[in-house]
């Protein structure tokens, strides 16, 4: 993951036995960990969990405000001291390759992560939301990402 480093991917260190996580308040700092509105994008872990299945067709996973219920007296959320996108690395079962392509995802990305607006509430159960909630992408922000993805990278 040295090449993730030398391009300033903000990964946490030092590496863990369940994978390689991803900082999502340093890669999006432009997206809020809580929405001001229901109507404006937040949640900078999921949001990236998004963008980055978008342009690689890897599934990651949250771990941050999403994966938080709200407080059960106020309804408010609780701000997470993590907001973490976590890629699981199975041991004996990547290859070079694939690692290396998830490199290369991961730094185009940064490369555009201003593109990334956030997400908004679609659906939002009382519990486990982050099991059964939907959500949208802020300004349509993900057609702008696969479109730049496109005229970079070809169709994919």
């Amino acid at each position: 993951m040295r090449e993730l480093d030398k391009h300033g991917v903000p990964v946490v260190h030092p590496l863990g036995g369940l994978g390689l996580h991803v900082d999502a308040r340093e890669f999006l700092p432009h997206v809020p960990l809580i929405p001001p509105s229901r109507d404006s994008g937040g949640y900078p872990a999921g949001a990236l969990s998004c963008a980055v299945y978008l342009v690689s067709g890897v599934r990651t996973m949250e771990r941050g405000q999403i994966s938080m219920d709200r407080d059960p007296e106020t309804g408010e959320e609780v701000p997470v001291k993590l907001d973490l996108v976590r890629f699981g690395i199975p041991r004996k079962t990547y290859l070079r390759g694939h690692l290396d392509y998830i490199v290369d995802r991961l730094v185009w990305l940064w490369g555009h992560r201003d593109l990334v607006k956030g997400l908004k509430w679609v659906y939002e159960p009382p519990v486990m939301r982050f099991f059964e909630g939907t959500f949208t992408d802020a300004d349509n922000w993900g057609e702008t990402l696969a479109g730049a993805f496109e005229r970079e990278l070809g169709e994919y």
